[in-house]
């Protein structure tokens, strides 16, 4: 039984409060006939309010999601070679929306000092490296996250408006403005992808809070510091091959130390 939902008229874009208008339904979870709408303004793309969701999050992580490990170590290799040669060092990361934890524990393996946040899914690869609001903070990262925010609005606000990380490194597929309802990234099977933006959109985002903004294959750079195209793409598409020429001092067994340490004190208290 398909629960059919009219909704003909304009709504409120939930990145930037402008007009938004119909652009096509679609059928979601195989259950609901959804509308989604394109901002006149930003040029977000949107679906009518998610009511969905609960039945999209059964699972924190899509049982469809092939690429979740292989995402991760293409992910890795680029954020370590671009904290290893644009990043402070001794600083701190977040990885925000991070799942089960495997991007934080790859990123610690690779000496940088991650710590992990997710509201939906458990931590089983970083525990003990979960991300406390007192931790200052040089970059957030945030992959595979944008297109599942109900309110992006607030997520920004949130990350560029009060962290204010030197950097914020997220991954997201840009819709290129054509409202084309067989677009793959759209996924309504799971329910789960319910925000689209486009280029604009995004440099919209970032003059809003004060900072530049570059992209290159799905991957996108908001800095405090101008970063430019030609380092972004240096470092997207030589990621491979720099990767294995730099060092990156693990922390592996500092972590074990400091995870016995406190278990020990747990066993005394």
């Amino acid at each position: 039984m398909v629960k059919e939902v009219n909704s003909k008229e304009c709504c409120k874009c939930r990145l930037c409060m402008m007009d938004s208008f119909p652009a096509f339904s679609l059928h979601v979870l195989k259950k609901y006939r959804v509308q989604y709408y394109v901002c006149s303004s930003c040029g977000l793309m949107q679906t009518e309010s998610p009511y969905w969701l609960d039945e999209a999050y059964g699972e924190a992580i899509s049982s469809v999601d092939t690429g979740a490990m292989s995402r991760n170590l293409y992910l890795m290799k680029i954020v370590a070679v671009f904290l290893k040669l644009l990043g402070g060092k001794n600083k701190s990361y977040l990885d925000y929306g991070g799942g089960h934890g495997v991007f934080t524990r790859l990123m610690r393996d690779h000496g940088f000092d991650f710590y992990w946040s997710d509201a939906y899914a458990k931590n089983f690869f970083a525990r003990g490296f979960t991300y406390q609001k007192e931790t200052s903070l040089e970059g957030v990262t945030a992959f595979e996250l944008l297109e599942h925010l109900d309110d992006p609005k607030q997520f920004f606000q949130d990350i560029l408006g009060a962290m204010q990380p030197k950097y914020l490194i997220v991954s997201t597929e840009l819709f290129s403005g054509d409202e084309n309802p067989e677009w793959k990234y759209l996924f309504p099977m799971t329910g789960q992808h319910i925000v689209f933006y486009q280029e604009k959109t995004l440099k919209m985002v970032a003059s809003e809070y004060g900072y530049y903004y570059n992209h290159f294959r799905g991957v996108h750079f908001f800095s405090k510091n101008k970063i430019g195209d030609f380092r972004t793409k240096l470092i997207v598409r030589g990621s491979r091959f720099l990767y294995p020429l730099l060092k990156f001092p693990s922390l592996v067994m500092d972590d074990h130390e400091v995870l016995v340490k406190r278990l020990k004190n747990k066993w005394y208290e």
